[in-house]
């Protein structure tokens, strides 16, 4: 039986709330939404708010010297617009922290900052702009010891069983 549009409600903000997000409504200039759809054409993302996260994680990471590097002039250019475009963003814990983090280092809102960090990205080109929007990939070691186990556990494992019997061609 289909859930009621109540129940999926109820389900959706349990979830938000076991996984602390936050949802932001922000208000950003006309034109704004079409960048970050370019972009994320660019990207091959298909979600505006894992667009907006993985630019949000990336400029964290490469500290204020870079947010000023790519939005130069664009977050003093919003303050005083009066049309808007409505652009959602369901925020987790740590996506949330390192938006309000990058917001002080500008003094700036969140609409401010999102506007800029999207104009900014979009003006570096196709080429640039996709090292802020591809997903972090994390280097993975196995240790030795660990490498070692699993090669002795995998030849006992083959021993008690040897698996199918290989018959020849006649």
């Amino acid at each position: 039986m289909a859930l009621t549009q109540q129940q999926r409600d109820e389900r959706r903000r349990a979830k938000a709330e076991r996984l602390q997000e936050e949802d932001l409504r922000l208000k950003v200039r006309p034109g704004t939404k079409q960048a970050l759809l370019e972009l994320m054409e660019w990207a091959g993302i298909e979600e505006q708010g894992e667009a907006m996260t993985l630019m949000i994680h990336h400029i964290e990471a490469l500290g204020h010297h870079a947010l000023f590097r790519i939005t130069r002039h664009e977050i003093e250019a919003h303050r005083d617009v009066a049309r808007t475009e409505p652009l959602r963003l369901s925020a987790r814990k740590r996506t949330g922290q390192h938006l309000r983090a990058i917001c002080g280092w500008a003094d700036a809102t969140y609409s401010q900052m999102i506007e800029a960090l999207i104009h900014g990205i979009h003006a570096l080109g196709q080429l640039h702009a996709a090292k802020f929007l591809t997903p972090p990939r994390h280097q993975i070691s196995i240790s030795p010891s660990l490498a070692m186990a699993f090669d002795r556990k995998s030849m006992l494992m083959i021993q008690q069983d040897p698996g199918d019997e290989v018959i020849a061609p006649a």
